[in-house]
């Protein structure tokens, strides 16, 4: 009788279980809880916004230098002006906004672009096929969250002024797609000419808007006012921008190159680091794409937003090719293109899961791009985030006034400086530090009861036989600058910051630690990653110090008074 009701037990538990899975499945709770993982993907990537510096990156510098007058005062003609060829109004806007109204920090414009990046999901999930299950749906959202945050894409967020333009300009297309898909060209077309003037590849919207009009079965004058309107931008485009450099390369002659370019853009989030890979993904999706190309009547008209936004991507990709080409094989390969591929494969996946011929890989297609995207873009993002310490220690450099050693990416310095001054822009703003307690650039400190290891090489034994070193191993004059770099440890303890003064106890200059250094923390047992250090001071006359922070005080050491010189 036990064993009896034991099995009657086991099987009502079993009909319990699968009654509740059952109503998971045909419910409304399971699609809600599957949707919610689109959050994950944007705050994944607010959480390295927030993490990464302040300071500005690149091609916002030389925007700043043209929108400024010698005072940091606005010239608003300049707003107009044109960034390596592209349109850049938009972008020069919220770069001044920035400049201006928010101390000159990346990391708000980059929760602007976050939220740029969040809007452009929402479109894409306002534009879905109203035919699609709750399931489907919810699956596809997903899936578009994380493939416009995708760790590919890291650079168009970390570093703002990039997504600026691209993150900006893809919700501006979507909206655009949106419009049309809702049969409302002004408006259309309205959102078209703001993405034209925030990026030049937002020129492939137009061809994309006159496709979704004649999918749809509109009357010619809707097809045709798309692609008039867009031939008058980019013949405005071709008057106005006047004799332009290419941005550092000319485009290539070689048509296999540019192939290899744009083929490998659009396959990109299917590889690290791998152009070949990307090529194949690329010729993969677009030839998956054309079997579903002939579309039937009845769907010709729902599906024409995601032809749409197929077209925009490879147009993208057509435009890049023939302009970036010329950069290498890697050229397709770089992070800020990431919302490119993104706007081809969300435009895949729904055509695949809406109205594919292989309705059993529907799951796979889906959660396999989500799952394989986003671990293929760890190297991407760990190479961005490797940069970290290099714009640190700019800000640095920056705020002493010697930004000598950075000519790459901190231009005409005589010219900039001022203008950040002026502006109480970063790193002139109090947000600047150099994470010291209470010790920062013009500081003047007490370093009386600061220690300095007793013998020569700067190496303080220790009773327990783990030692204090402060070891400075270049020391290198490069213009106005004096560049140190070396490794400092106390006990098993990583410093916590550096700092440079003067004899007089004065804060002259500072830098980074926590850099990756094999070479000493293979010698150190039971060291964590990080012992490195880069700093930068003013090269003057007279003897400097080099300080560093540990848990346990601070250790200084003098530099030598006879540097390397570059």
């Amino acid at each position: 009788m036990t064993d009896i009701a034991s099995d009657v037990a086991a099987r009502q538990e079993t009909t319990a279980s699968g009654s509740r899975f059952e109503r998971l499945r045909i419910g409304r709770a399971g699609p809600v809880l599957l949707g919610l993982l689109a959050a994950v993907p944007p705050l994944m990537m607010l959480r390295e916004v927030l993490r990464y510096p302040q300071m500005h990156f690149f091609d916002y510098w030389w925007v700043l230098l043209d929108l400024t007058n010698d005072d940091g005062t606005l010239r608003p003609e300049a707003l107009f002006g044109f960034r390596n060829e592209h349109p850049f109004v938009l972008p020069s806007l919220l770069f001044w906004l920035s400049a201006r109204y928010g101390n000159g920090l990346n990391q708000p414009l980059g929760l602007l672009i976050v939220a740029f990046g969040v809007a452009s999901v929402l479109l894409v999930w306002a534009m879905l096929p109203r035919s699609l299950g709750r399931w489907q749906r919810a699956g596809l959202v997903v899936a578009t969250s994380t493939l416009v945050f995708n760790p590919h894409g890291i650079h168009n967020y970390v570093r703002s002024m990039s997504g600026a333009s691209w993150i900006l300009a893809l919700m501006l297309v979507l909206a655009a797609l949106l419009a049309m898909q809702r049969g409302w060209l002004s408006l259309a077309v309205v959102a078209g000419l703001l993405a034209s003037i925030s990026y030049g590849t937002s020129f492939a919207v137009w061809p994309a808007l006159a496709l979704m009009a004649w999918l749809r079965g509109e009357r010619r004058s809707r097809v045709i006012t798309p692609m008039a309107v867009g031939v008058v931008v980019v013949a405005a485009w071709l008057v106005l921008r006047g004799p332009q450099g290419g941005g550092g390369g000319s485009p290539t002659d070689d048509p296999a190159q540019a192939l290899l370019a744009g083929l490998s853009m659009l396959g990109m989030v299917w590889t690290g680091t791998e152009p070949a890979v990307a090529v194949i993904a690329g010729v993969a999706g677009l030839a998956v794409l054309a079997m579903h190309a002939r579309v039937a009547q009845e769907h010709r008209e729902s599906s024409a937003a995601w032809w749409g936004l197929a077209v925009y991507a490879v147009g993208c990709a057509v435009m890049i090719s023939g302009s970036r080409a010329a950069f290498g094989e890697s050229a397709g390969l770089q992070s800020r293109y990431n919302s490119m591929t993104a706007a081809l494969w969300i435009a895949f996946l729904v055509i695949v899961v809406a109205w594919g011929r292989w309705p059993a890989l529907r799951r796979v297609a889906v959660f396999g791009t989500v799952l394989a995207t986003v671990a293929l873009g760890a190297p991407m993002a760990q190479a961005v985030r490797d940069d970290v310490p290099n714009q640190n220690l700019l800000a640095v450099a920056a705020r002493i006034g010697h930004p000598d050693a950075f000519t790459d990416r901190f231009p005409e310095p005589d010219r900039l400086l001022p203008r950040l001054r002026a502006l109480g822009h970063y790193p002139f703003s109090p947000e600047f530090s150099l994470g010291c307690d209470g010790v920062n650039i013009g500081s003047r400190v007490d370093t009386s009861t600061w220690r300095t290891p007793s013998i020569g090489s700067f190496r303080e034994p220790g009773r327990d036989g783990r030692d204090v070193i402060l070891n400075v191993e270049t020391d290198q004059l490069t213009g106005g600058a004096r560049m140190l770099k070396g490794w400092a440890i106390s006990g098993i303890e990583r410093a916590r910051c550096v700092a440079v003064l003067d004899r007089t106890g004065t804060v002259v200059g500072g830098g980074v630690v926590g850099i990756p250094r094999a070479d000493a923390e293979s010698q150190t047992i039971g060291i964590e990653i990080g012992l490195g250090f880069r700093a930068v001071a003013p090269a003057q006359l007279g003897p400097l110090r080099v300080a560093f922070q540990f848990p346990d005080g601070w250790w200084i050491r003098p530099l030598t008074e006879s540097p390397q010189r570059s």
